[in-house]
């Protein structure tokens, strides 16, 4: 079974986490999937507008502790982590492919639902807009382990005050807080939550491509004059050392 779907339909790409029994949980499998989707779907001129969802009880619950490159690396068998393993890794997981989503060309909006945690909770952060279930349940609570989140933008959406509280409790929050406080764009009754995504989407997919393409650059542009690019190199590298430390 796929771990991720992938469907288009009158230029509306959804690409679909499709580990339901395990949450989504992202495994290595999961994070090659979810990257090709999106390089699949920025070269299709048919795709207007990008929805990200997860099937099953959740978004998206982190990565997985027993498979994933951010935890074991690319083997099978238990490693040393090196300096240079570490590095590695996080400039391709942080630089590569959470970027991926981030500069995606065309609009994406995340469909959240259920437990959206750690690197869950990332994903809806990379994506243009996200609408939230009132009941999701979102936040960071790996933090607790220590060490330094691999993701910027909790600052830049939510400001110091309150993305401080959330990333050094590693406490979690509902959806209705999380639109609250700028976490996500909106939340509705989960039972609206799909009609509500297909709303935006449709809407967004009636614009003229181009113009809307044109658009997203410039306001990512207005990130990067800000420094977001460069945060993604620096906490790529800060959680890499942590790790390398941690772990050796």
């Amino acid at each position: 079974m796929a771990t991720v779907e992938f469907s288009v339909n009158n230029g509306i790409c959804t690409i679909a986490l499709n580990r339901p029994d395990k949450r989504n949980a992202i495994n290595r499998e999961l994070s090659d999937e979810l990257d090709a989707a999106f390089v699949k779907a920025e070269a299709d001129s048919g795709v207007k507008v990008v929805v990200l969802k997860g099937n099953g009880p959740a978004f998206c619950s982190g990565y997985d502790m027993k498979q994933s490159y951010y935890l074991h690396g690319t083997g099978d068998e238990p490693f040393e982590w090196t300096q240079q393993q570490a590095t590695g890794l996080l400039k391709n997981l942080v630089e590569a492919r959470y970027l991926r989503i981030w500069n995606c060309p065309k609009p994406t909006i995340a469909q959240v639902h259920g437990a959206t945690l750690a690197a869950g909770c990332y994903l809806q952060l990379l994506c243009d807009i996200s609408v939230a279930a009132e009941d999701a349940s979102l936040g960071h609570p790996a933090v607790r382990w220590g060490g330094v989140s691999s993701m910027p933008l909790w600052q830049v959406a939510l400001g110091p005050k309150r993305a401080r509280y959330l990333l050094l409790t590693g406490r979690t929050i509902s959806g209705k807080e999380a639109e609250r406080i700028g976490l996500v764009s909106l939340a509705v009754p989960a039972g609206e939550l799909e009609t509500c995504v297909h709303q935006i989407a449709t809407e967004i997919a009636a614009i003229p491509s181009e113009g809307v393409m044109h658009h997203k650059e410039v306001l990512n542009t207005d990130l990067e004059i800000m420094g977001v690019g460069a945060m993604f190199r620096y906490h790529a590298t800060q959680n890499a050392l942590g790790r390398y430390y941690r772990y050796r």
